[in-house]
């Protein structure tokens, strides 16, 4: 066995979903790597991975039945997990060095980081740069990403102002623009299977809300639910709800209302290949999520985007409503003004990635 090998660490929904092509890349060309899970997202990432085909993990960080899904649990697991890891770091990277794939915003990244740097083992972000210039919109993910940045070796940009963001901020690791997120090889993986779901015959909305700063405020889950009752005079609303949306929804009281509402659909979470398929037949989506914000791009369907900021603000499809009253209403109004074909291309960013990779290991 080599002293130096390729270390991959993810754990949520999003980190599989946009890392499942650079795995599949990595398989496809019989590169050895060691597949670490951090265990925050287990019960959905290991779907995820039967969907995408993906081997099963070298190493679970943290053996759990079901998802992280309420805040104050979530630190305490974060907690909990960075400091076991970096104690058992050796045995984790199988006491080989190489270089640390992680990727994005999520707690694992920095995570990541921390136990690879003790290690003594390069690092590269996956998904670098993107900022929205605001620490705490969101909160932690913003901060993960300036940390992971700065700390990093090897960073991957995802458009030209992810890569100038690195370049004005004189980060000291390299830099390289892929110019696409890796979320447009998983489209294309997820798209080219044949999905059975029932899509609705008539028009309808697709709403995706789960994040910790939308939730967490009263003011702006009131808001979701009155933009999701203004869009169900119209047409049918499509929910598939986060069990963190439902509690937080539960306990403002506005669960009876969307319930009690005979054009909004509450279900549980599709698979990410349905859920696809959903975005992809909708009039429009609704969300809170950097996800199907560049799902709803590469498809080419208008996003409603109920944030006050965002980190991807290059995307023709995508209306940033500020939470302002009269903006989302001027959107429900002229979403179809927001429709562009779609993106998808036969470049492959997780493919050129894995070329470059593959040439660091090598020198």
């Amino acid at each position: 066995m080599s002293d130096e090998t390729i270390h991959v660490l993810m754990g949520t929904k999003g980190q599989f979903i946009k890392m499942a092509p650079i795995l599949k890349e990595l398989d496809k060309r019989g590169i050895d790597y060691n597949f670490i899970h951090s265990g925050q997202h287990t019960k959905i990432t290991k779907k995820i991975s039967e969907l995408f085909e993906l081997r099963k993990p070298d190493v679970v960080l943290d053996e759990r039945n079901e998802d992280i899904t309420k805040i104050g649990q979530a630190v305490y697991w974060n907690l909990k997990n960075m400091i076991k890891s970096v104690i058992n770091r050796k045995d984790i990277f199988q006491n080989r060095r190489g270089i640390c794939l992680v990727h994005g915003d999520a707690v694992s990244a920095l995570q990541g980081l921390i136990m690879a740097k003790l290690a003594k083992i390069k690092v590269a972000h996956i998904e670098a740069g993107e900022r929205t210039h605001s620490l705490y919109e969101p909160f932690p993910e913003e901060l993960v990403r300036v940390l992971v940045d700065r700390y990093a070796d090897y960073l991957f940009a995802s458009s030209d102002i992810s890569y100038e963001n690195l370049i004005n901020e004189k980060v000291r690791g390299q830099v390289f623009n892929v110019h696409l997120n890796t979320i447009c090889d998983s489209i294309r993986i997820a798209i080219e299977k044949d999905i059975d779901i029932e899509i609705p015959s008539d028009d309808y909305v697709l709403a995706t809300i789960h994040r910790f700063e939308t939730i967490k405020s009263k003011e702006r889950s009131r808001m979701v639910v009155r933009t999701l009752e203004d869009i169900a005079l119209e047409i049918k609303v499509l929910f598939p709800i986060h069990r963190p949306t439902r509690i937080k929804f539960e306990s403002y009281g506005l669960m009876e209302r969307l319930e009690a509402n005979k054009n909004i659909f509450i279900s549980e979470l599709y698979d990410y290949f349905s859920f696809l398929k959903l975005i992809k037949n909708s009039n429009y989506i609704v969300t809170d999520g950097g996800g199907p914000q560049e799902e709803s791009f590469f498809l080419g369907v208008p996003c409603l985007l109920l944030r006050k900021t965002t980190e991807r603000m290059s995307h023709p499809n995508v209306y940033l409503s500020e939470f302002k009253t009269e903006k989302i209403k001027y959107f429900i109004d002229n979403y179809f003004k927001f429709k562009i074909k779609s993106q998808l291309s036969n470049f492959s960013p997780s493919k050129q990635i894995v070329d470059i990779i593959e040439e660091i290991v090598e020198k």
